[in-house]
C-alpha cells in the first residue's frame, strides 16, 4: 500500500512538473502531404503562455515553393468572440546533414490573415519551420491552424518553346533516315 501511495505521488509530481514546464514549451511535429502537396498544422495550448511550435518536413523534388496561411481560434467571452492565441513570427529552416538548423529569409504578414513562405525555392532535402506566439486571453489557453502548400515551378513559355523545336529536329531528323532507306 505505502508503495502504491509512492507511485501515484510520483505520478502526481510527473505530471505537474510537466503543466508547468509546459509554458513556453516547445512541440514538433513531422508533416505529411496529400496528393495535391498539401499538410494541415496546428495546436491546441491548454494552458496560458508563450510558445514555440515546430514543424519538419522533407522535399523530394528540386525546386519547391513553400506557401502557408493561418488562421487563429476564437473564443466565446463577455458576449464577443475575441482571438485566443497570437502568433507573432513563422520562420523556415533548413534541416542539415548534422541536424542542425540553418533559418531561411521568410515572409511572414499577419495583416488580413496570416500569410508566411520562404523567400527561395526549396531544393531536395529535410525543412522545417517555427510558429511563435502566445495565447492571447489572460489565465486562458488558445489554438491555432493552418495549411502549407508545396508546389513545383511552372516552366516558362521559352521551356516550352524550346520543347518542342528539340521534338521537332527529331521529327525531321527520323524523316530524313527514313526518305534515305527509300531512295
Amino acid at each position: 500500500m505505502k508503495k502504491a501511495f509512492l507511485s501515484k505521488v510520483a505520478g502526481t509530481l510527473m505530471l505537474s512538473a510537466g503543466l508547468f514546464a509546459s509554458s513556453g514549451a516547445m512541440a514538433q511535429t513531422t508533416l505529411t502531404f496529400d496528393a495535391g502537396g498539401n499538410a494541415i498544422f496546428g495546436a491546441l495550448h491548454a494552458t496560458a503562455g508563450d510558445y514555440i511550435d515546430t514543424y519538419l518536413f522533407s522535399v523530394d523534388t528540386n525546386a519547391s515553393y513553400a506557401s502557408g496561411t493561418a488562421v487563429v481560434g476564437k473564443t466565446w467571452l463577455d458576449g464577443s468572440r475575441l482571438a485566443n492565441f497570437g502568433i507573432t513570427g513563422i520562420q523556415f529552416f533548413k534541416v542539415e546533414a548534422d541536424s542542425s538548423q540553418t533559418n531561411l529569409s521568410t515572409t511572414f504578414s499577419n495583416s488580413g490573415g496570416i500569410e508566411f513562405f520562404p523567400i527561395d525555392a526549396l531544393m531536395s532535402g529535410n525543412y522545417g519551420f517555427t510558429v511563435t506566439g502566445s495565447t492571447a486571453i489572460a489565465g486562458m489557453g488558445g489554438s491555432y491552424a493552418g495549411n502549407l502548400n508545396l508546389a513545383a515551378p511552372v516552366p516558362e513559355p521559352a521551356t516550352y518553346a524550346m520543347l518542342l523545336v528539340g521534338v521537332g529536329l527529331l521529327g525531321l531528323a527520323s524523316r530524313r533516315k527514313s526518305n534515305d532507306k527509300l531512295g
